[in-house]
């Protein structure tokens, strides 16, 4: 009983490590961003969330976040439109569509189409959010055009 305590050790420190790494490697690959000007996180019918953050420099994204606990065409996905509001201005983004997304991946077979759909909806929903944010925190003066702003997206959407 003895001789097995040192290979019993010897197991569990290579388990130890082998888990430490994935943990290590799959918090540095995916993208972080503390204190997103917008955010949203939404599930689908599909039960994929997914999540993504936007930080604006003037009126331009410089840094986006992606996040999702779906399949690898929902990982495509969410971090192809994440990257496609890179450098844009919010009325670029309302252009960002599923049908551009699915194109940017190279296609999707037809029962994952919604993953495309998914990741639209939610980036739109984070670039709603900071502009709710942004009406709130910006003069009177400046709401009302805001507002307007707001308003010719959902026209769009």
């Amino acid at each position: 009983m003895v001789g097995y305590l040192p290979w019993f050790l010897l197991i569990a420190l290579v388990l130890i490590v082998v888990v430490g790494l994935w943990v290590a490697i799959t918090f540095w690959l995916t993208p972080h961003l503390d204190h997103p000007d917008g955010t949203a996180r939404i599930t689908g019918s599909c039960g994929d969330t997914m999540e993504i953050g936007l930080r604006f420099r003037g009126d331009r994204v410089v840094k986006a976040s992606h996040w999702t606990d779906g399949c690898a065409y929902s990982l495509n996905c969410v971090c192809r439109a994440a990257d496609l509001a890179v450098g844009k201005r919010p009325d670029e983004i309302l252009e960002i569509d599923a049908d551009l997304i699915r194109r940017s991946v190279g296609g999707l077979p037809s029962d994952h189409l919604h993953c495309a759909r998914l990741a639209e909806e939610t980036l739109q929903a984070a670039l709603e959010d900071y502009m709710k944010r942004a009406v709130q925190a910006s003069p009177p003066a400046r709401r009302a055009s805001l507002h307007l702003h707001i308003a010719d997206g959902r026209r769009r959407e």
